[in-house]
């Protein structure tokens, strides 16, 4: 799994490219870019930027890149540069579709997805983007419209490399169609159908393998759903959202080790932090007996606005894994027992009972500690 580069790493990446002639580096940029090594992709195309600020297809592949690593404020400002570079063209406003789906801007999509057909309705790739986006605002027939279009002119190409690559994404289309719809048999059969062509476009078998797994766990096929979830996690860590389902799905089969691991990592590359993911942080490291790092964590948790059900098991750890916040909870129940000893006068059996239940419970704390 790639890691980000430091910054003087990239730096002297950057410089040795920036040696090599324009398209070979470009040519480079790109064949990291269909294979998923995001990082090799993204250090490549900042050098063909820096070396010319005018190429509009190193500002493309920019925003494409940081689109694929979810760092949408800088893919908007390369899909920005590369439609005032080349606004006769479409592959900027095609860019700029994809980037405003993302967000769940609906319309802003259709508009910048319909600037790109207007430049180039013979291109299939935004066809393929406003299909999804119509399907997204329960438009089915707009988007099977789409999708059929795209597929027409899939059809047409010469190329077989490019043509299996719009094929897969074309699957990947239709699947989210049907998960629109609320149709997870189609969706299950198309997403199988992405995956099958993993090899061709391994960007298209990553979001269907995530897809596979989100319907994997809502079936309650928990192991089934993490094996589709770590392939996912695998070809592209920048997937935050795989990774997050990911990590929850480990909590839940007792993996709290590895949980700990995909959520660290995936808070680490998220563009922005997330309430949600460092709660399912903090409970991975709960269960590890890491407590003051779960503690930091379900403070962090908090801070970002945690709410419902999730807010008030975070309030509770927060106090529990606290040591003052323990002894105290611990000297209100002794005094709570005493108390009912004192009031209720209960009989020796029910002492007994009582006895046999709190060295039970100290032996399962002891036991946990030590298998931790």
């Amino acid at each position: 799994m790639e890691q980000e580069r430091n910054p003087k790493r990239q730096a002297a990446s950057i410089d040795t490219d920036a040696k090599k002639p324009m398209q070979e580096l470009l040519a480079e940029a790109g064949a990291a870019y269909n294979a998923l090594h995001l990082d090799e992709a993204l250090i490549k195309y900042r050098a063909a930027a820096e070396a010319d600020p005018q190429n509009a297809e190193a500002q493309l592949g920019l925003a494409r890149t940081l689109t694929r690593m979810r760092r949408q404020e800088e893919a908007f400002a390369a899909a920005r540069r590369t439609i005032e570079l080349q606004p006769e063209r479409y592959e900027g406003y095609a860019a700029l579709g994809v980037l405003h789906f993302l967000l769940d801007e609906n319309e802003k999509a259709v508009e910048a997805l319909r600037q790109a057909i207007e430049r180039a309705p013979d291109e299939p790739e935004p066809h393929l983007t406003l299909a999804q986006v119509h399907a997204d605002a329960a438009r089915f027939e707009e988007a099977d419209r789409e999708l059929e279009r795209a597929r027409e002119l899939i059809a047409q190409i010469q190329d077989e490399t490019k043509r299996k690559q719009f094929e897969a994404l074309a699957w990947h289309a239709e699947t989210y169609r049907h998960l629109s719809a609320g149709n997870t048999v189609d969706a299950t059969a198309a997403a199988q159908r992405v995956v099958a062509t993993e090899e061709a476009n391994p960007y298209a078998a990553c979001l269907a393998l995530s897809n596979l797994g989100i319907l994997e766990a809502r079936a309650r096929h928990y192991d089934q759903a993490i094996e589709y979830l770590e392939r996912a996690f695998e070809m592209n860590p920048y997937f935050y959202r795989a990774g997050s389902a990911l990590g929850r799905l480990l909590i839940i089969r007792g993996k709290h080790e590895r949980a700990a691991q995909v959520l660290a990592e995936t808070i680490a590359r998220m563009p922005d932090e997330d309430a949600a993911a460092h709660y399912a942080y903090a409970l991975a490291l709960s269960r590890m007996g890491q407590r003051q790092k779960a503690l930091e964590e379900y403070q962090r948790a908090l801070a970002l606005g945690l709410s419902g059900a999730d807010a008030l098991l975070a309030r509770w750890q927060t106090i529990w894994l606290s040591e003052w916040g323990r002894y105290g909870i611990i000297g209100l129940a002794l005094a709570v027992v005493l108390a009912w000893i004192i009031l209720s006068k209960p009989t020796p059996q029910m002492l007994t009972l009582v006895g046999l239940v709190i060295v039970i419970f100290i032996l399962q704390r002891t036991l946990g500690r030590r298998r931790r």
